[in-house]
């Protein structure tokens, strides 16, 4: 009792402070994973005396004696069957042109949290305290949503987004759209010949500008209607009027650019002290006496939606192990996998940071999402990525060049040779282990930082009122003027027009000339 209210009490100090800011966050996406960094950065800034309101999905455990954090739970129960088909449908992995469907399915899902009765009952409360922010943070790829509510509950807070991806629509902070830099919508690495150059350029600017135009329609229907269409206006201002980007990501974990310093990249902000183990995981990870492998396709692919072939060609090599090795199996349904041998334990759900953080985890099967790459990277557990959609092909696309891990493609699940190659490859080859364990000595460098650093960036835009001095001009400018094309085509007009009157005078004296010799011809 004595130590909650020296919590209490701390806080109320801090902040009394003059430090102290107003600070709105608005980060609706339901899925944890993408939610790990907002957490993180939230609990900090509270337990740093910053008052907080925050309107998401989850809530950060441990904050509940703070009074300077408020709650809007924004969460509710969606059934995805769109989704669901989408995901179920393993046996090979899903195009972007396919995936283009889920964007509506999100942009839907924006419109049902900001209507529900928790935020509903927020924005009178802000209303009516004509409550005033000093810095909103708001999430990056849903912005014609985050940015137009932020606006909305206060018009002239300074807005920060934040991105749970390795990349944004970075045009709309730099001004370029770049064919050499690697998409999020390919397979493609930093190193790419012009074929595949030309398919990068093409996916982006697909995947982008049809997630753009999705969420903004769907965005400008929703203020239209709900709170008119003055409101709806700021949705154009959504890609434009932001302070500053901040990316919770690294150049480790996807490609060096070159971004303006309107772009932040403070890498991964979840990565903390590992919490302790259930009795049932640690013994089974103690007891390995060669060492574990770790199978989990986070929270939207599960293991369950795997084909029959794809899950025993599994079974089969894991049952056929050396006497030693064991296996830590996510299995999303009650009860053991069929045909699971007697190496293999199964959990519906896993602490994953404990898991990898332990010594004996010698391989991570992930589907390669950003946070799993980023806990497996701050570990050192090689990996063996089975992308299905979205940023994980990028990501596991990353984790090969790097030589940290293979890739296994759905299709190739299904040929026992080909899961068998991937696993003893990863497994049995200590370059992999060499290669991840250097790579995580990096990581950890660029980790330690990640939320003194996050923390400065917000701090700074909330006491400057902004952060429009690291805008770029180039950001304002359209492709004509940013390719030069606009010189460009002054210089070859000017040219053309300089080589015309050279050849006319030219043709001109060379009439004249001849002109009189034809006469002199003429006369004699």
């Amino acid at each position: 009792m004595n130590e909650m209210m020296f919590v209490i009490i701390l806080t109320a100090l801090l902040f009394s402070s003059g430090n102290a800011y107003k600070i709105l966050v608005i980060y609706p996406t339901q899925a944890y994973s993408h939610q790990r960094g907002i957490l993180a950065f939230t609990e900090t800034l509270v337990r740093q005396g910053h008052e907080l309101f925050v309107v998401s999905p989850f809530e950060v455990p441990g904050l509940v004696n703070f009074g300077n954090y408020t709650f809007v739970d924004i969460s509710y129960r969606v059934r995805y069957e769109t989704l669901d088909k989408i995901m179920k449908n393993t046996q090979r992995q899903r195009t972007l042109w396919e995936l283009n469907r889920t964007f509506s399915l999100s942009a839907d899902a924006r419109v049902r949290q900001f209507l529900s009765k928790p935020f509903t009952k927020f924005k009178k409360l802000v209303d009516s305290k004509k409550l005033k922010f000093d810095v909103a943070i708001v999430e990056e790829w849903i912005m014609p949503f985050t940015y137009t509510m932020a606006r909305l509950l206060d018009e002239a807070v300074p807005i920060v987004s934040m991105s749970s991806l390795n990349t944004a629509n970075a045009e709309h902070y730099l001004g370029s759209i770049s064919s050499a830099h690697a998409s999020l919508f390919t397979l493609g690495a930093d190193k790419m010949d012009l074929k595949e150059r030309i398919q990068n350029w093409i996916s982006y600017i697909y995947g982008s500008h049809t997630q753009e135009r999705v969420f903004e329609n769907t965005a400008k229907r929703f203020f239209r209607e709900t709170y008119g269409s003055e409101i709806e206006s700021l949705v154009d201002s959504c890609w434009t009027d932001i302070s500053l980007l901040i990316l919770t990501s690294n150049p480790l974990y996807f490609y060096p650019r070159a971004l303006g310093p309107n772009i932040v990249q403070v890498g991964p902000l979840h990565l903390g002290p590992p919490s302790e183990l259930p009795k049932i995981l640690k013994d089974w990870l103690d007891g390995a006496e060669k060492g574990v492998i770790y199978f989990s396709l986070g929270s939207f692919f599960k293991t369950t939606y795997l084909s029959d072939d794809a899950r025993n060609n599994f079974l089969r090599f894991f049952k056929e192990l050396p006497s030693g090795y064991r296996v830590l199996w996510k299995w999303e349904q009650d009860g053991q996998i069929p045909g699971q041998s007697d190496n293999i334990l199964t959990q519906k759900w896993m602490p994953q940071d404990s898991v990898l953080a332990h010594p004996n985890v010698k391989v991570f099967i992930t589907q390669g999402g950003l946070q799993s790459f980023q806990e497996a990277v701050h570990y050192a557990v090689p990996t063996i990525g089975i992308p299905y959609c979205w940023d994980q092909s990028a990501n596991v696309a990353k984790m090969v060049d790097a030589k940290i891990g293979v890739q296994l493609l759905l299709e190739e699940l299904q040929e026992f040779g080909k899961v068998e190659l991937a696993l003893k490859t990863v497994l049995y080859d200590e370059s992999y282990a060499h290669n991840m364990r250097r790579y995580s000595a990096i990581s950890r460098d660029f980790s330690s930082q990640a939320l003194n650093k996050a923390v400065f960036w917000v701090e700074h835009v909330a006491k400057h009122g902004g952060a429009q001095h690291l805008r770029p001009a180039t950001a304002d400018t359209n492709l004509f003027q940013f390719f030069c094309l606009d010189i460009i085509s002054v210089i070859l007009v000017f040219s053309f027009a300089l080589l015309f009157a050279i050849y006319s005078i030219f043709m001109f004296g060379a009439s004249m000339i001849f002109g009189r010799l034809n006469l002199k011809e003429k006369k004699v």
